[in-house]
């Protein structure tokens, strides 16, 4: 399923607090590659694929076109990311993951809203991300933040490296970053 929000037509526009009891919600910057590839491996919700490595987030971590926000807990573990990029005037929603623990706090609201804060400062006019389509709380989740389904379109992709497939513990899931 693919669902889409015009930044033009977004109703609110939250400042990101650094602080949220106790948290921190910061930028990614390379050094925190590894750190965010094993966070993100954890989730079964996420079709994360095997060449989605250490080096190549490094590497896209460095770029101007990507974005990624941390949620830290008071120890500096990662409890929350949210990756992305940009083409043109268009941005992406690669990966949203909390921590189980830190579901339904705010979190992914507060992360959401900071990459949509800098796709905003960057000229882009569109988001687009993609969900299972059996996952209905991330429906729920992404309804919430503004997203709909985006109707009359079709989503399809081919793996370039077919020796390194996407891992996904059901068909269906799609997502890259």
């Amino acid at each position: 399923m693919t669902l889409s929000n015009s930044l033009e037509q977004a109703t609110r526009s939250v400042a990101v607090p650094d602080r949220m009891n106790g948290l921190t919600i910061k930028k990614a910057t390379p050094f925190h590659a590894t750190r965010l590839v094993n966070f993100l491996k954890r989730f079964d919700e996420i079709a994360f694929c095997d060449w989605q490595s250490e080096d190549l987030l490094k590497g896209l971590l460095s770029h101007d076109n990507t974005f990624c926000y941390l949620a830290e807990n008071h120890s500096g573990a990662i409890i929350g990311a949210v990756a992305g990029g940009t083409m043109g005037t268009r941005g992406t929603i690669n990966h949203l993951a909390v921590s189980p623990d830190y579901r339904h706090s705010r979190i992914g609201t507060s992360l959401t809203n900071s990459i949509l804060n800098d796709f905003r400062q960057h000229g882009i006019r569109r988001v687009f991300l993609f969900i299972d389509q059996d996952n209905a709380s991330a429906v729920r989740f992404w309804n919430r933040q503004g997203f709909s389904q985006t109707r009359g379109e079709i989503t399809c992709e081919v793996d370039l490296c077919p020796t390194s497939p996407c891992t996904r513990s059901r068909a269906g899931k799609a997502s890259s970053m």
